[in-house]
């Protein structure tokens, strides 16, 4: 995901962000992830807000049945979730997985409305949103 154009920006707001779903198929007990993409264009001006559009459709040959869990998406900056991530509106799936150049990897858990970073080798709790927090 890194090697990909625009994808790291160190502390910059430049950069392109990249997005795609996380599924599991034939009732395997693995996780597939789809090919990183992205439909919107580079926004290198701060002001700017960064969006990505993950693909509506998983394309997967080898399954014969898929069900999706998440979205991903990359932060090209420096930085985790922002505020329009975490909207109920902005919420396809119950759960959304988001990492950045530093590889940082963050988890937004719908239902129970909670931040979590991975440590090491599990997700733990950072953050719990608030409706105060989102503005409604």
């Amino acid at each position: 995901m890194r090697e990909l154009p625009g994808a790291v920006a160190g502390h910059d707001r430049a950069g392109q962000e990249y997005c795609g779903l996380i599924y599991q198929r034939n009732f395997e007990a693995a996780f597939f992830a789809t090919f990183p993409a992205n439909e919107s264009p580079a926004m290198p001006l701060p002001s700017r807000k960064k969006s990505c559009y993950p693909v509506e459709v998983v394309n997967d040959p080898d399954a014969r049945s898929i069900y999706v869990y998440a979205d991903y998406h990359s932060h090209p900056g420096i930085t985790m979730f922002s505020e329009d991530d975490l909207k109920l509106k902005n919420q396809p799936f119950y759960f959304r997985v988001q990492f950045n150049p530093r590889c940082e990897i963050y988890l937004y858990e719908l239902q129970t409305r909670t931040v979590f970073q991975l440590q090491g080798k599990e997700f733990v709790p950072i953050k719990k949103v608030t409706y105060d927090h989102l503005g409604f």
